[in-house]
């Protein structure tokens, strides 16, 4: 690919910018602009944010990549449709399963599993630049429940839209360490982002991110409490980052956790059990609920001792 230079004529954000001289869409430029292909006045820009002056000098210079394609898995995995349509999927999404394509996980995501068996599913898997075809929101490898797929760009689009806007609501349940007193509370603490050398988000009031979660207790104990968690912003481990700073981390959670676990564990005591939002063809609201898998049931009945 050609390099292109720019004499801004006006300033603002690099993302917006880059966008409007280019061809790219505004999600494409940032992913440029965080691949270090875009440089201000020789400087080389990682942030989309980062605020560019009247006058400067704007370099895009993009490196051609060799042309991906989502591999075919090896192992067929059935997938626990809860619901289907041309434009929709929502999966009860079992634990242990990533959600799209990472190091170490190139042909066994659901992701892999839905360009190999959903005849529905209306994405090139030849296209490097969507490299989450249909994934609208995720939930982490060992965090079952509900999850919403889009069954083509244009539902993608839309959904995308509704999530930004507040009209895409997600519920979990959480089983966390310690007596939790209060009834209803909210977390209100802005977190960083995860990445390959630091992989927990953490709390910070100046590089931070806004996020918010709703939190109400269904049960406890003395020792473990019961959870139902609401989010309001959807940031990347919010709920296990969140739970774990205000004292209360999540039961199994091998990042966020406890590190003197006695028990066995597959994973954080985490399920997405109710999701709702409103369909992208017909604008109708729409909720679904998924029962607790297995696993999530047995920790309930170690700790509280119901058959």
């Amino acid at each position: 690919m050609e390099s292109q230079k720019f004499v801004l004529e006006e300033g603002g954000r690099i993302d917006v910018l880059l966008a409007s001289l280019t061809k790219l869409s505004r999600s494409q430029a940032q992913k440029a602009i965080k691949s270090g292909f875009v440089s201000v006045d020789g400087k080389v820009i990682d942030s989309p944010s980062f605020k560019a002056q009247k006058g400067a000098v704007l370099l895009y210079a993009p490196v051609e990549q060799e042309k991906k394609t989502f591999a075919a898995p090896e192992n067929s995995v059935p997938l626990s449709f809860v619901y289907k349509d041309k434009d929709i999927a929502i999966i009860n999404k079992p634990r242990g399963m990533v959600v799209h394509p990472a190091p170490g996980h190139e042909n066994d995501t659901l992701v892999n599993y839905l360009f190999a068996d959903d005849k529905d599913f209306d994405f090139d898997k030849d296209d490097s630049v969507n490299v989450r075809p249909g994934i609208v929101h995720r939930i982490d490898k060992d965090t079952s429940g509900l999850l919403c797929v889009a069954q083509n760009p244009q539902a993608e689009s839309l959904l995308q839209q509704e999530i930004r806007e507040g009209d895409f609501h997600r519920t979990y349940l959480a089983l966390v360490y310690g007596n939790v007193k209060d009834h209803k509370f909210r977390i209100d603490a802005p977190l960083t982002r995860p990445n390959h050398t630091e992989r927990k988000a953490k709390v910070d009031l100046y590089k931070g991110r806004e996020a918010i979660t709703h939190c109400v207790t269904l049960a406890n104990n003395g020792k473990v409490s019961l959870l139902r968690v609401s989010l309001e912003t959807g940031r990347t481990h919010q709920i296990r980052a969140h739970l774990a700073y205000i004292g209360y981390p999540i039961v199994g959670d091998p990042l966020y956790g406890r590190g003197n676990e006695k028990i066995a564990l597959q994973g954080q005591a985490l399920h997405a059990f109710s999701l709702s939002l409103i369909h992208p063809r017909t604008m109708k609201r729409m909720t679904f609920y998924a029962p607790l898998d297995e696993y999530f049931k047995s920790l309930l009945r170690y700790f509280y001792g119901t058959k």
